[in-house]
């Protein structure tokens, strides 16, 4: 017998984009969205209007039964205290201290839980996504950063201090690129789409050509901080040179980060997802080859990788379940 429905208002808090939408948690089905760009350079009260008026106009659209929406999820980039619904530090967005949880609760009146924004992207995976039938997986989101969430025993796993799975912040080249957490030679420094936009703008800047050069600068000037994914992807289908390098190399790193995920935690799939992930078929291969012929013999032929199922809507769908489940909606698999 079917579930009743049960709707849920999740938030992807990203470094580039911010996304409301909300989602039937019976089915997964994102009902109505809203997105647009963060601008976390416009300071934390831009950035927190910006989630209440996109919120306002997910509800909205959605056109919900009486009851409306039964809880609030947050997926938010960056070190979280789950338990006050804060967003402590967020390097990519600019924020400190953010009270999501006090904000939010007080905007719709609903319980309102708060996590990192690729934990939660895990979780709407494990229950509606790529992650379903895998009871221990590691998901890898490449974006403005590199974030990761992990399900161990059909659980999500935080760790001790709540920041489990930092995989963007492992060392792959000691003492190389300064990345925003301040420590150097981060795979976030190498292999997120702030890194490749960083390469590919420097390569330029000492005059290598690039079909990439004036609408990088045009975007750029628009007031977006990284290379949109479309640009990169259309720049490699022509065959541009610099894109091609750059590309392959932030796969390269983003391999070895893989390879070492597969010999230390040994999970049973990684699921790799992210608009550059989704856009560039480069990106992926390369990433997925270069881990196989990095990591042990054992785990590199025995676990999957694989993309996300549910694309731009991983975060989202996630935070609703995770609203959801802690104001006491129950899921089959759990």
């Amino acid at each position: 017998m079917a579930k009743q429905k049960a709707y849920a208002l999740g938030i992807d808090l990203g470094g580039t984009k911010t996304l409301a939408a909300v989602v039937d948690i019976s089915t997964g089905e994102v009902v109505a969205s809203a997105r647009k760009r963060t601008r976390a350079e416009k300071g934390q009260v831009f950035v927190a209007q910006r989630i209440l008026d996109l919120s306002t106009q997910a509800i909205a659209d959605a056109k919900l039964p009486d009851g409306g929406i039964v809880a609030v999820g947050v997926g938010a980039a960056g070190q979280i205290d789950r338990k006050a619904g804060v967003v402590v530090d967020a390097p990519n967005l600019g924020v400190k201290d953010m009270d999501l949880g006090a904000l939010l609760g007080k905007q719709f009146g609903k319980s309102v839980a708060v996590g990192n924004d690729v934990e939660v992207a895990a979780l709407g995976e494990y229950i509606y996504g790529s992650g379903q039938g895998y009871r221990t997986f590691v998901c890898v989101f490449v974006g403005t950063g590199i974030g990761s969430g992990i399900v161990q025993n059909g659980r999500m796993y935080t760790g001790l201090t709540g920041t489990a799975g930092e995989v963007g912040h492992m060392t792959v080249d000691a003492g190389g690129r300064i990345c925003g957490c301040g420590s150097r030679g981060c795979l976030e420094a190498y292999a997120s789409r702030t890194a490749i936009t960083k390469a590919i703008l420097a390569e330029i800047h000492h005059g290598r050509s690039s079909i990439l050069a004036e609408d990088a600068q045009h975007q750029l000037k628009e007031g977006e901080t990284i290379i949109r994914s479309g640009l990169l992807a259309s720049a490699i289908a022509h065959n541009d040179a610099l894109a091609i390098e750059i590309v392959t190399e932030a796969a390269d790193y983003l391999g070895y980060g893989l390879a070492s995920v597969m010999n230390f935690y040994n999970p049973d799939c990684i699921i790799l997802g992210g608009g550059v992930i989704e856009a560039i078929d480069l990106l992926f291969e390369r990433a997925v080859h270069r881990a196989r012929i990095t990591a042990l013999s054992a785990p590199a032929s025995k676990t999957k990788i694989i993309r996300a199922k549910l694309g731009d809507f991983s975060g989202v769908v996630g935070a609703a379940c995770m609203g959801g489940e802690a104001a006491g909606y129950t899921f089959p698999m759990k």
